[in-house]
């Protein structure tokens, strides 16, 4: 089966998005006080403070409804992800995130009509909450188990991205294709290249 998917979604913005939700307050053990959205896909909205000065949002003063009925007016506050929010506070929700994504043998572009996927081995047809990672961590186990090159894309509400991965153990040449911690010596068990298309 062939199937098209973009990784563009609609423009939205990032100031009334975060102000029209109602938020937990959690404060870590920084003293950073952070922001966790109520809602399945709680990840999907994570806002921290920035402190004095701080310049997320362009330095506007953002106002978060509480959980209790009270608000609380942050300046600068950053969106921010469920791995920091856990890291800092102990809270977690790292699989509560939202993403669609697809899987394919083959990929061709096409800016205008999304692009074509062949040979799909997995599509969402709706959004899925899980791990942000959840649909590369899939096409990886894809590759490794037909021992080919496999193309994804997936789309969350922070943006999307394609990407190609190799199966483990491969011999792929390029330094360029690595990613943090991977090497290009097929003996290392790091070794694993994914190439941003």
């Amino acid at each position: 089966m062939n199937k098209r998917f973009s990784i563009h979604g609609p423009m939205t913005c990032g100031q009334s998005e975060a102000q029209e939700r109602t938020y937990k307050l959690i404060t870590g053990k920084t003293g950073r006080r952070w922001l966790v959205a109520i809602q399945p896909n709680e990840a999907d909205n994570v806002y921290c403070e920035g402190g004095p000065n701080s310049d997320g949002f362009g330095g506007a003063t953002l106002t978060f409804k509480l959980d209790d009925g009270t608000t609380i007016a942050l300046a600068g506050p950053w969106h921010s992800n469920a791995d920091s929010l856990f890291d800092d506070t102990g809270y977690d929700c790292r699989d509560k995130y939202t993403s669609l994504g697809i899987i394919g043998l083959g990929r061709e572009s096409d800016w205008n009509k999304g692009d074509l996927y062949k040979e799909v081995l997995h599509y969402d047809k709706k959004p899925v909450i899980g791990n942000f990672d959840r649909i590369e961590k899939l096409a990886q186990e894809k590759a490794n188990e037909l021992g080919k090159e496999i193309f994804y894309s997936v789309r969350t509400s922070g943006g999307g991205c394609s990407w190609c991965c190799q199966p483990k153990g491969a011999f792929v040449s390029r330094e360029e294709g690595k990613r943090p911690g991977e090497t290009s010596d097929p003996g290392d068990p790091n070794f694993n290249v994914v190439e941003l298309i």
